[in-house]
């Protein structure tokens, strides 16, 4: 009989799931904690459900969640985004809903940092003690009121601190403001005047004279050329007779 009851023990023993020999502790939730030790901080509507295979008498596989992100309050800003968790909340998985939406505390790290038996393919994971929430269905910022009942957490709620560390989220997919710079001009942008662009006056482009007027020209001036020399003179002698005739009544007013 003793053997009995030591072989049903044992029996019962090995039939309790892995996932479910010890409940799952969490330590108070921490607004400042919570984000501050987050990889990803969003908004989103799960899409997705899928367990990972496993074996009936191993642990029990974990669940990849994927999200639907409307909005990002920390981390990569991805429209879709994986997460894992595991199955049952005895080893602290969270039961999400498809369909339903959620702000989600995801961490980074292989195999969930020990949380997880096998690799659930995706780096990011959460848990029960994450500090997720369930929500109304939208798509904008979160507000106070915006949170539903959860099963699975029903204490956790937004409260005022938590949206003050939260901050202002930005839409998925948006991409990041760059940092405002004060604008540059580089030696390429600033103006240059090169030799090719200054107005030049090429040989070509001077006005050009032709054989036939040249010719005029010369004649012009060998016609004119006597007439103004003639003209000098005659000017010339004018001015002597003027100064001979001056001379000639002063001399006679000295008389």
């Amino acid at each position: 009989m003793r053997l009995l009851a030591f072989l049903a023990v044992l029996a019962g023993f090995l039939l309790v799931p892995a996932g479910a020999a010890c409940a799952c502790s969490c330590a108070p939730f921490e607004p400042r904690t919570a984000v501050g030790d987050a990889a990803s901080v969003f908004t989103g509507t799960v899409t997705g459900l899928r367990q990972l295979p496993g074996s009936p008498l191993g642990p029990t596989p974990p669940f990849v969640v994927t999200f639907a992100v409307d909005q990002v309050y920390r981390g990569e800003r991805q429209a879709t985004v994986e997460v894992a968790t595991n199955a049952d909340s005895a080893s602290c998985g969270y039961r999400f809903t498809r369909g339903a939406r959620y702000l989600v505390f995801a961490s980074d790290g292989p195999m969930g940092s020990g949380l997880f038996s096998m690799d659930p393919g995706t780096r990011l994971y959460s848990s029960l003690c994450s500090g997720n929430v369930a929500l109304r269905p939208g798509s904008g910022p979160l507000r106070r009121g915006d949170e539903a009942a959860s099963p699975e957490f029903a204490g956790q709620s937004l409260t005022k601190e938590l949206l003050t560390v939260l901050g202002r989220p930005t839409p998925a997919g948006s991409p990041s403001e760059p940092p405002a710079s004060s604008p540059t001009v580089s030696p390429a942008a600033s103006p240059t005047v090169s030799s090719a662009a200054s107005p030049a006056v090429s040989p070509a482009a001077s006005p050009a004279v032709s054989p036939a007027a040249a010719e005029a020209g010369r004649e012009g001036g060998q016609v004119w050329g006597p007439v103004m020399s003639g003209a000098a003179l005659l000017a010339a002698a004018a001015a002597v007779a003027w100064l001979s005739a001056g001379l000639t009544a002063r001399r006679r007013r000295t008389r």
